[in-house]
C-alpha cells in the first residue's frame, strides 16, 4: 500500500495528450512518463486540472489511467483523480483506477451543492474507506465550491486511508499553520500545489509539491526541491527566481484571465515545443495559435538558455 513518504518530492499533474481527433494519444503519454521519470519525478498524478479532467468522459478518463499505468510500469506511483460532485461516481471511479493500475486516489471537494465541515469531514472519511486506493485530497476553493478549514484538514490528518493534501489555496500562511500542527505526523504529507510558493513553503516544512510547472520544466521544480530539502537558502532563492520570470508563460496566449483555453494549452504548448505531445485541448477551451506559441516560448527561453529545457 502507498505511504506518505512515497509522495514526498515533485508530484507532476501529468496533461492529457490528445490525436487531431481528440482520441487519447497513449504513445505521447508513454514519452512523458519517461520525461517525468528522467526529470526526478517522485509519483505522477492524472486526471487533475492539467488532466482536463473535468472535460474528459468517464471512458477516456480510464484510458488515461490505463495509459499512465502501463507507460510507468510500476516505476513510480500513480495518483489518479476522482473528483465529482457525486459521492457514488467517485466510488465508482476509486474502484476503477484501482482495478486498472493506479496506486492512490485524489479528490476535491464535492462541488455545486454546498456543505457544512462536518459534512466534508464525513465525505472524505466516507471516500477513503470505500476507496481500495489510499486518498490525497486536492484542496482548491478556486475550482470547488466547498472550503475546506484547517481544523477538519487536522481531523482527517488522523486517517490512515488518507495520505496527504495538495494545497492550491495560495495561502502560504494557512499552510504553514497546518504544516506545524502536523508536526510528527509522518503519515501525512503537505504537498504545495502553487508555482510562486514552491521555495518558500518547502522551505517551511512542505514535504512535495504537485504543480502545473513541471509540465513545462520538471527538472527545474526538483532542483528547487532538493536545494530546498538540503537548505540552501540562497540556492533555493536562485531556481524560485528563474520560475517566477517564466511563470507568466501560463496567461500568454490570454493576459488577464485564467481560462483553461490558456493554462493548460501553455503546459501543452510547453510540451510540444519540447518534441513530446500536441498542444492541442478539448473542446470549448480556445486553441493555442501559432502566434500564441512565439509568445509563450520566449517566456520558456531564458529556461532553455540556462540548461533547464530543451526545444526539439
Amino acid at each position: 500500500m502507498l505511504q506518505a513518504s512515497d509522495l514526498r518530492g515533485i508530484v507532476p499533474p501529468a496533461t492529457t495528450p490528445l490525436t487531431e481527433s481528440d482520441a487519447i494519444d497513449r504513445e505521447a503519454i508513454s514519452r512523458l512518463m519517461d520525461w517525468y521519470i528522467d526529470a526526478g519525478a517522485t509519483a505522477i498524478f492524472a486526471l487533475g486540472s492539467s488532466s482536463e479532467g473535468p472535460s474528459l468522459t468517464r471512458e477516456m478518463r480510464f484510458e488515461v489511467v490505463d495509459a499512465c499505468a502501463d507507460a510507468l510500469g510500476g516505476r513510480v506511483p500513480l495518483l489518479a483523480g476522482v473528483s465529482s460532485p457525486s459521492y457514488l461516481e467517485s466510488v465508482l471511479q476509486a474502484q476503477r483506477v484501482a482495478e486498472i493500475g493506479a496506486d492512490a486516489i485524489v479528490a476535491t471537494t464535492p462541488h455545486y451543492f454546498l456543505y457544512g465541515q462536518e459534512q466534508l469531514f464525513e465525505y472524505f472519511t466516507a471516500l477513503s474507506e470505500a476507496s481500495p486506493l489510499p486518498l490525497v485530497i486536492y484542496d482548491i476553493p478556486s475550482r470547488s465550491d466547498n472550503p475546506l478549514e484547517p481544523e477538519t484538514v487536522l481531523q482527517l490528518a488522523e486517517s490512515e486511508r488518507i495520505l496527504g493534501l495538495k494545497d492550491s489555496t495560495g495561502d502560504i500562511e494557512r499552510g504553514i499553520n497546518l504544516v506545524n500542527a502536523l508536526a510528527g505526523n509522518d503519515q501525512f504529507v503537505m504537498m504545495q500545489g502553487s508555482e510562486r510558493l514552491l521555495g518558500p513553503a518547502l522551505l517551511m516544512g512542505y514535504e512535495g509539491a504537485v504543480m502545473g510547472f513541471a509540465n513545462a520544466c520538471p527538472r527545474l521544480c526538483v532542483a528547487i526541491h532538493e536545494a530546498a530539502t538540503a537548505g540552501d537558502l540562497e540556492r533555493t532563492r536562485e531556481l524560485q527566481e528563474l520560475l517566477n520570470d517564466a511563470f507568466p508563460y501560463f496567461f500568454a496566449a490570454e493576459p488577464g484571465t485564467a481560462n483553461v483555453g490558456s493554462i493548460v494549452g501553455a503546459m501543452k504548448t510547453a510540451q510540444e515545443l519540447q518534441g513530446l505531445c500536441s498542444r492541442r485541448t478539448l473542446f470549448p477551451a480556445r486553441q493555442i495559435t501559432d502566434d500564441d506559441v512565439q509568445t509563450i516560448k520566449a517566456y520558456l527561453e531564458p529556461l532553455a538558455e540556462a540548461g533547464w529545457l530543451e526545444f526539439a
